[in-house]
């Protein structure tokens, strides 16, 4: 199945069929809205789909320009100048330390506007999130096995490969995981650390930006701070109550870190309903995105649920060429 979507995207992805379906999907001028979470350094194997590569990332912003005009999120929702070519939004979600390290001197150096959503009680603590921590820990080489006891025994098999297969494994987990209460997901957690034993990981580990590396972050102009949950537990697995405390807290430490307005959120992991547009409405917000895979148009209903494009690690040229265009 992967080798067939493999040839569908070297097929659709370039020459007139392409340019065919390029043409149709921008049509009405929708807005491109690609959703990264982190970036790493090109010489480490890191097997995480979330931390792409900065050579990647640079190239991919190269073909971005050569269809659209990246602009910040406040232009693309609030546009006063008209532009030759569709918008694009480049948009980072968590809060991971490589939006320091890699990021910012790309941002830059190109002068590319981004808007980064970060989850604060990682910040605020020090420890990354689970899902963080659990993929540091699969990166061991050789063969882990992870068992869980998960409405029934689960039985994984993470290694000896490194690359798609191994993360194959632990995005299995990831989202068997996301599935349970967030008390009990921290329990499973703690329990695939245990499992995988004392980390052999060569790569960077992730982990969350600092106060003062977001500072930093909030210090250039081309850089928009927005936020993305307290908890970052999936908002329509809590009570509406602890949800609203998260929204709301979440805007506050990062308005009181950074000084600036913090006027913009993402639903953790996409997951939103109608009663979370409302609650973050109320919190003072002006906008939210979600993972809708798909362009955002011009007139949009619901600035409370903008869709985005997620882009991975293992993204290729061709498949992200086709996911530029909503496909």
């Amino acid at each position: 199945m992967r080798a067939f979507k493999q040839a569908a995207s070297s097929f659709l992805g370039v020459g007139p069929v392409y340019l065919t379906l390029r043409s149709v999907a921008l049509r009405g001028k929708p807005t491109l809205i690609l959703c990264y979470h982190t970036l790493g350094p090109d010489t480490e194997v890191m097997d995480a789909w979330t931390v792409a590569r900065v050579s990647d990332f640079q190239q991919q912003i190269q073909v971005l320009r050569q269809h659209f005009e990246i602009v910040s999120l406040i232009d693309a929702l609030n546009p006063i100048l008209p532009v030759s070519k569709p918008r694009a939004v480049i948009t980072f979600d968590d809060g991971e330390r490589g939006l320091f390290t890699h990021l910012l001197p790309i941002v830059q150096d190109q002068e590319l506007p981004v808007t980064v959503y970060i989850a604060t009680a990682q910040v605020e603590s020090g420890q990354a999130y689970w899902f963080d921590r659990i993929m540091n820990a699969l990166q061991n080489p050789g063969v882990t096995e992870i068992r869980l006891d998960i409405d029934g025994p689960r039985h994984w098999v993470v290694g000896p490969e490194t690359g798609v297969s191994r993360w194959m494994a632990i995005s299995d987990i990831l989202e068997t995981l996301k599935l349970v209460s967030p008390s009990e997901r921290e329990e499973l957690t703690q329990s695939v650390l245990l499992q995988a034993g004392p980390s052999k990981l060569e790569a960077t580990p992730l982990a969350p930006l600092t106060i003062e590396q977001l500072k930093s972050l909030a210090d250039s102009p081309l850089v928009t701070i927005g936020a993305h949950s307290h908890c970052h537990n999936l908002l329509d697995q809590i009570s509406l109550e602890q949800a609203d405390d998260s929204i709301r807290h979440s805007r506050a430490l990062l308005q009181k870190w950074t000084g600036r307005s913090v006027d913009h959120f993402a639903y953790p992991n996409g997951n939103h309903n109608p009663e979370l547009h409302r609650l973050v409405k109320a919190a003072g917000f002006a906008s939210a995105t979600v993972l809708g895979q798909s362009l955002c148009p011009q007139r949009q209903d619901n600035a409370f649920a903008l869709p985005r494009v997620l882009v991975g690690r293992y993204d290729s040229l061709a498949r992200l060429r086709l996911r530029f265009i909503g496909l």
